[in-house]
């Protein structure tokens, strides 16, 4: 087999690893609950045991390297997790705290290992899946659970100082007062988010599955209400980012009947009219089990040939 990257989202409740060739194709996947890890005495080590377990299935080859999404901050070392506040052991304690994920994992072997934001590598893989690498500008904004936000200037993706960067699901709301997990108030994912449609759904709807939310009530005014919040999150980032495309992607977007000729409309109202003046290309990313660990070997790719540089 030939050479591969070993990719692995690292989500808040499952852990994906996959071998990716060159031209980014996934051998199948090994898929479990991320808990398996978070549990463990050693995580780290744990994780390194999930690996080797799926390369002794014979699923890679000789490995470039390992590159790991997770869904957090992470320093721009590409090492070292901030926090992930979504993964937690039994004692309700964060797993990775300023966590160096990388030195241990490549101690142990011994080849490359790069840590990365989930939805900066799902930004990259929508990219590459859609041959956007030559635009000057791409914004993807993920709405999930969550609301995560990724750029790309010039192919490269946006870091802050820190690498603590768009940390979009926590921009206030202007006059918003609403309690959120982060220990803030009035964040835009207490308006606009996967809880708060389960909210909508939980106070107006109880009767209708999540899933059907949208096919079923897209025109009334609770959920008509929820997409004008969805929009006001794109047409922030659209009016600071003048993008060629906006990425629109997550589990809310991704759902069946997801009204986009709506939520475009209001996105195109709420955003700059200079920005609108020239406008941008919408593109919806498509559901993928792959996503993230294909994006992970796209990081990982761009990662080495700086270091052949």
């Amino acid at each position: 087999m030939e050479n591969v990257i070993i990719g692995i989202d690292l989500g808040g409740t499952r852990l994906r690893i996959g071998a990716v060739s060159s031209d980014h194709q996934m051998a199948d996947p090994f898929v479990t609950e991320t808990a398996i890890v978070a549990n463990a005495e050693d995580t780290v080590r744990k994780l390194c045991e999930l690996i080797e377990e799926y390369q002794a299935n014979g699923y890679a080859g000789r490995v470039d390297a390992i590159s790991i999404g997770v869904p957090s901050s992470v320093e721009c070392d590409k090492e070292t997790v901030i926090c992930t506040t979504n993964i937690r052991n039994q004692a309700g304690e964060v797993v990775f705290l300023h966590t160096n994920l990388a030195r241990q994992i490549r101690e142990y072997f011994q080849v490359p290992v790069f840590v990365n934001n989930d939805v900066n590598n799902i930004l990259l893989y929508d990219i590459a899946a859609n041959h956007l690498e030559e635009k000057k500008i791409v914004v993807g904004i993920y709405i999930g659970t969550g609301v995560g936000s990724a750029v790309v200037i010039d192919g490269k993706p946006l870091e802050g100082r820190n690498g603590a960067q768009l940390d979009l699901g926590h921009i206030p709301y202007f006059g918003g007062d609403v309690s959120c997990s982060c220990g803030k108030r009035g964040c835009c994912e207490c308006y606009a988010s996967g809880w708060r449609l389960q909210q909508i759904r939980e106070e107006f709807y109880p009767d209708t599955d999540i899933k059907d939310m949208f096919t079923r009530h897209r025109e009334e005014a609770p959920i008509k209400e929820f997409i004008h919040a969805c929009a006001h999150v794109y047409a922030v980032m659209a009016t600071i980012f003048n993008p060629d495309t906006m990425i629109v992607g997550g589990g809310v977007p991704e759902m069946a009947d997801f009204p986009r000729e709506a939520f475009e409309r209001a996105v195109n109202e709420s955003t700059g009219r200079d920005v609108m003046a020239y406008g941008f290309d919408y593109l919806y990313s498509k559901e993928y089990v792959g996503k993230g660990v294909i994006g992970a070997a796209v990081f990982a790719q761009m990662r080495l040939e700086t270091m052949r540089k």
